[in-house]
């Protein structure tokens, strides 16, 4: 008889504990969105043929892979797969973001307090500092939704230049926050 009021306590509790874990998620994406810094990125589809597979569309962007020399000498001697990589973005003439520093674990003290640093992971062991590091920073998937996924495979596929609008923590935390295509903004991530 005893039991009864400690199980419904602990579904509760447990239940509480659920909410409040799945309410931060969803709040500290949407900060992310709401407060970041917006880059744009230039991106290819990975393939364009095969465009809605799942519902997403998966991107490959020009700062996925980092060349050794954007780190500073001596910094590297080879990754690991998931070593943490921060990579320094600053705006090019035609006004997409490109890589132009980066750094292994942490952001340089030295750091500029304006510098827009992307935080991403190696995603293979890398033995040789001749190779570029392949880092993934959590945007190489765009979901598409339902509504506008034929009209963004019909312009991938008619060679319309990819824009996705990335917005980035101070931390170097990245959400998508839009996909342009030719300059026309074709979705927006809603905050919630």
């Amino acid at each position: 008889m005893h039991k009864k009021p400690f199980v419904i306590l602990a579904a509760i509790l447990s239940v509480a504990c659920l909410s409040a874990v799945l309410f931060w998620m969803i709040a500290d994406r949407a900060t992310i969105l709401r407060d970041g810094r917006e880059v744009v990125l230039k991106t290819r589809p990975i393939d364009p043929r095969d465009l809605l597979r799942g519902r997403y569309v998966r991107l490959d962007y020009g700062i996925s892979r980092v060349p050794p020399m954007l780190f500073a000498p001596g910094a590297i001697d080879y990754f690991d797969s998931g070593t943490t990589i921060f990579v320094r973005l600053e705006e090019g003439d035609d006004g997409f973001w490109e890589a132009t520093a980066a750094a292994v674990e942490t952001i340089p003290d030295d750091s500029p307090a304006d510098a827009v640093w992307i935080r991403g992971e190696t995603q293979f062991r890398m033995s040789s500092t001749d190779n570029p590091a392949n880092v993934k920073y959590g945007i190489e998937r765009f979901y598409a939704p339902e509504t506008a996924a034929p009209e963004i495979e019909r312009r991938m596929r008619s060679g319309d230049v990819t824009e996705i609008v990335v917005a980035i923590a101070e931390d170097g935390r990245a959400q998508i926050k839009a996909l342009r295509q030719a300059g026309e903004t074709i979705f927006t991530e809603r905050l919630y």
